[in-house]
């Protein structure tokens, strides 16, 4: 079973983000997988490189994985600035949610 072309698909065809409890029914591969056709679709809507880049930070610190894999995706060289907008989403995913974004996702 192909879960990361799973969570592929799933992310392409998302609307928004899964909450870190929905995602934390699925394994590592259908999250990976996820995260990257969710923040490609957000890509391809938006047109806005750096904000995808930060997204996929966000969601790959609340869906607990591991950066070093995802981040490759984001980066054309070491001092991109996709790759500091992975790492200040990633940051900014270690904080807790407030009430108010809770209710959001």
């Amino acid at each position: 079973m192909n879960h990361f072309g799973k969570g592929l698909m799933a992310g392409l065809a998302a609307n928004e983000a899964a909450s870190a409890d929905h995602a934390a029914r699925f394994c590592g591969e259908y999250k990976r997988g996820f995260v990257l056709g969710y923040t490609h679709r957000l890509y391809e809507n938006t047109g806005d490189k750096l904000l995808s880049a930060w997204e996929a930070g966000l969601l790959t610190r609340r869906y607990a994985l591991d950066k070093d894999a995802i981040i490759d995706f984001f980066t054309e060289n070491q001092n991109s600035s996709s790759r500091r907008f992975f790492m200040a989403g990633y940051r900014l995913g270690a904080q807790p949610l407030t009430a108010l974004e809770a209710d959001e996702y």
